[in-house]
């Protein structure tokens, strides 16, 4: 049916995407009965609001994330996804190496996959990951020091930042709360958000953003670092397998464990 009203058929856009999380340009130009361009103007501008994430070949919904849940919550999530990223991530790292790695479930698990490795060197604020190890046999495992934050199990504060900012690692493993294409890496707290971008900043290798499929697209309220700060992003699916080619073209990596198997 044709529409020929913006409003009205950027309503049925956003109804589309609702319904299958997905949308392609050439898709909705049919069912509009519309150009493409025009189709790429509505979701230019339905991107400018907030309410989508464009893609190469359309767009998926945009989520915001307001709650912050608990380091234990966190941690019965996609326990099985965010472990087999776990091990991907580690299987990167080579001995000798310096390593920042930051709070979160996923890094979590990071650490303990890296735990077994000798000769690597590992600064962390994610203190009760490292609290729970139970064997870090060949890995000096150094905590930054800071104000413990209950909620999330990590050191945040001036005393995390100034440790930071003594050493340059060799790789920074990230853990997110939202990373988009346009709008880039996200946390619910700005004190974590700081870390993160402290540990971004001293890199002087690679980043690695670990995130499981539920991460990308979604927004959260403080921003970290830009998509161009990432070398790698590691993650179990993409929702729409478009987005690998605009993350290629904004120079990020992508590991897709999904195709791997």
């Amino acid at each position: 049916m044709k529409m020929d009203i913006p409003a009205e058929r950027r309503a049925r856009i956003l109804q589309l995407l609702k319904e299958k999380g997905i949308v392609r340009v050439d898709e909705l130009g049919r069912e509009l009965e519309v150009s493409v361009i025009t189709i790429r103007r509505d979701l230019a501008s339905m991107e400018s609001e907030g309410l989508l994430e464009r893609t190469h070949g359309g767009a998926i919904l945009s989520s915001r994330r307001v709650n912050e849940p608990s380091y234990l919550a966190k941690g019965q999530q996609n326990v099985s996804v965010k472990t087999r990223i776990a091990r991907k991530t580690a299987s990167l790292i080579e001995a000798g190496e310096t390593v920042y790695i930051n709070s979160g479930s996923t890094t979590a698990l990071v650490l303990r996959e890296l735990a077994e490795m000798s000769r690597l060197t590992v600064i962390s604020n994610n203190a009760a990951a490292i609290c729970n190890l139970e064997t870090a046999s060949g890995c000096e495992m150094i905590l930054t020091g800071g104000t413990l934050r209950s909620a999330t199990g990590c050191l945040v504060g001036e005393e995390t930042l100034s440790r930071l900012s003594l050493s340059y690692p060799t790789t920074t493993i990230i853990g997110i709360d939202g990373i988009s294409l346009r709008r880039g890496l996200s946390s619910n707290n700005s004190h974590e958000a700081a870390v993160s971008r402290k540990m971004i900043e001293q890199t002087a290798g690679r980043v690695i953003v670990a995130a499981d499929s539920s991460k990308i697209g979604s927004l959260s309220l403080h921003h970290v670092a830009s998509i161009s700060s990432v070398t790698t992003l590691i993650t179990d699916a993409l929702p729409d397998p478009s987005m690998k080619e605009d993350f290629t073209a904004a120079g990020v990596e992508v590991i897709v464990l999904d195709d791997l198997e």
